[in-house]
């Protein structure tokens, strides 16, 4: 009994040369699946669409970049750091209503060869522009990482116009923040000097009031004067004892009131904003704004590291290692198949021994 089951046992055992004998007699197994795998690899590879990429890779500036629009005129009006700038820029380049935008300018310009690239007119206009928005990747290490940069990744099926429409979303993003600041410039400088002139038409109004306060009180004063007949003034450094320290206007005498009078009558030939204290300074404040410019040709608020460049290949489909894969699973696939088509052989001649053995038994026992 004993003998019986260690036989059965040493039959059970898988032995390696019987393997590999089995393989290298049922070997065109191996090499038709093999020759299989491959050519529906090289089918796939050849046949699926390519699709290319590029990127561009955006940096802070320097403060020198910035200086344009920092500078001294600007003060208190607007200012930029290139952190600030860099973040703005960033924010705009991944924003879904820059990318809409820059969309529907692509779709306006109605140019065959590339809407058959980004619209399907089976897609709603929603769905296209999902499907435009995937063609955007971004590699954006964030505060954490010391190197602050943006990639903006871009994948097409047209080596060309991957490139073309790449290079052309980073200066749509660059004019749209240009003019985002410049605006902004303009309208806080406009609201700056809205501020500044009307605090000097507040000096001018009250100094005028004042003015024709005075001018009153001289011109009373000297009709008082004139009907006593007080020419010249009455009082002296001895008088004012009398009076106090400051003796009624008639007593200054008509030949003195109605020359303070041709005086002041006479300052708004001369000018009388020199006569308004804090108004020139105002007034300097209001010209120096009123003549800032900004040379925006030497403004750059982030820098463009790298533009999009031709892609040399496609980034899918990888037809090496779609081969390369192909062929190991396909090796693997052809090895189990002989292993299973050497074992079927093995089971139907094990089947056919058995039969002979069953009919030769019952001959020998009849």
């Amino acid at each position: 009994m004993s003998m019986d089951t260690s036989h059965t046992a040493n039959n059970d055992e898988i032995d390696l040369f019987d393997l590999i004998d089995d393989i290298k007699d049922k070997w065109y197994w191996l090499i038709g699946t093999v020759a299989l795998s491959l050519c529906l690899a090289l089918v796939y590879a050849f046949a699926t669409t390519p699709v290319y990429q590029t990127e561009v890779v955006y940096k802070e500036v320097s403060d020198t970049d910035l200086l344009p629009v920092n500078q001294p005129r600007l003060q208190g009006v607007f200012s930029l750091s290139n952190e600030k700038s860099f973040k703005e820029v960033r924010a705009l380049a991944r924003s879904g209503n820059t990318k809409r935008a820059f969309y529907n300018q692509l779709l306006a310009e109605k140019d065959d060869s590339l809407l058959t690239l980004i619209y399907d007119e089976r897609l709603t206009s929603e769905q296209n522009f999902s499907k435009f928005s995937e063609f955007f990747a971004y590699v954006d290490p964030g505060a954490k990482d010391g190197d602050v940069f943006l990639r903006i990744k871009f994948t097409l099926s047209d080596a060309q116009w991957t490139t073309v429409l790449l290079n052309r979303y980073s200066d749509f993003v660059l004019q749209r923040y240009l003019a985002e600041v410049r605006n902004t410039i303009q309208l806080n400088k406009q609201s700056r000097l809205d501020a500044l002139r009307l605090e000097a038409d507040g000096l001018r109004t009250k100094y005028l009031a004042q003015k024709n306060q005075r001018m009153l009180a001289l011109e009373e004063a000297s009709s008082i004067a004139a009907s006593i007949k007080q020419k010249m003034p009455f009082y002296s450094g001895s008088n004012n004892a009398v009076f106090g320290a400051q003796p009624p206007l008639f007593m200054m005498g008509q030949t003195v009131i109605n020359a303070e009078l041709s005086q002041m009558r006479s300052r708004a030939e001369r000018g009388e904003d020199a006569y308004i204290s804090g108004l020139p300074e105002l007034n300097w404040k209001i010209q120096n704004l009123e003549e800032a410019e900004v040379n925006w040709d030497s403004v750059r608020f982030v820098q463009l590291d790298q533009s999009a460049v031709l892609p040399l290949k496609p980034i899918k489909p990888r037809k090496a290692m779609i081969v390369a894969l192909a062929g190991v699973v396909g090796g693997m696939a052809g090895v189990m198949f002989a292993l299973l088509a050497a074992a079927q052989v093995r089971r139907k001649k094990s089947k056919i021994g058995n039969r002979r053995r069953r009919i030769s038994a019952m001959l020998k026992s009849r």
